[in-house]
């Protein structure tokens, strides 16, 4: 039988992590699989973790914040039929699928980011995430996610540092332009 792995576990296991390296692509390989062994087992999902905002389409409960504003662990419950428009975070991210499918594009930019709130993206990639599936994007890198179910879709995000505390921005292809973006977090 294996023991039960929990928020707590996986907390220190990140604080473990990162104060070992600083390296993205290894924050991922080690940090991935803990998160997976995480929303395995979702007998510790509370009914708040499903609540959303319905002017940002989305609920943002903080599971975890370091003091410093680093190391946020989010629980995100999407509103069926919503998502977010193209952005990126000011941080590396890593996130696991908890229950439901997610749509998730990435994002090429196309711009030399010299002129300030201009943006050019183009689409790079879409991938279809569920339970159990990670996205892991290193600092820059740019998605949206959208909910095509007829129900709340949930997923655990993991962040360098808190996404309110960085400098990230929402983008409009069409207009192409970037703007700051920061999220309504649930009290």
């Amino acid at each position: 039988m294996t023991a039960s792995y929990g928020l707590e576990d996986y907390v220190a296991d990140l604080r473990r992590i990162t104060s070992e390296t600083s390296d993205e692509s290894e924050i991922f390989d080690r940090l991935g699989p803990l998160a997976q062994r995480l929303v395995a087992d979702t007998s510790w999902l509370k009914p708040e973790y499903y609540q959303t905002d319905a002017e940002q389409g989305f609920g943002v409960q903080v599971l975890h914040e370091e003091a410093d504003h680093s190391l946020a662990v989010f629980m995100v419950a999407w509103t069926p039929h919503h998502g977010v428009a193209p952005h990126d975070h000011g941080t590396w991210a890593l996130i696991a699928g908890v229950e439901g499918i997610e749509q998730n594009t990435s994002y090429n930019r196309l711009d030399d980011r010299s002129r300030d709130g201009y943006a050019e993206i183009e689409v790079k990639a879409e991938t279809m995430a569920g339970p159990g599936d990670l996205v892991c994007m290193k600092n820059g890198g740019i998605h949206s996610v959208w909910n095509d179910n007829d129900f709340v879709t949930l997923s655990l995000h993991t962040y360098g540092k808190h996404v309110n505390y960085t400098e990230r921005s929402l983008y409009d292809m069409e207009a192409n332009t970037a703007e700051a973006f920061q999220l309504n977090i649930a009290d």
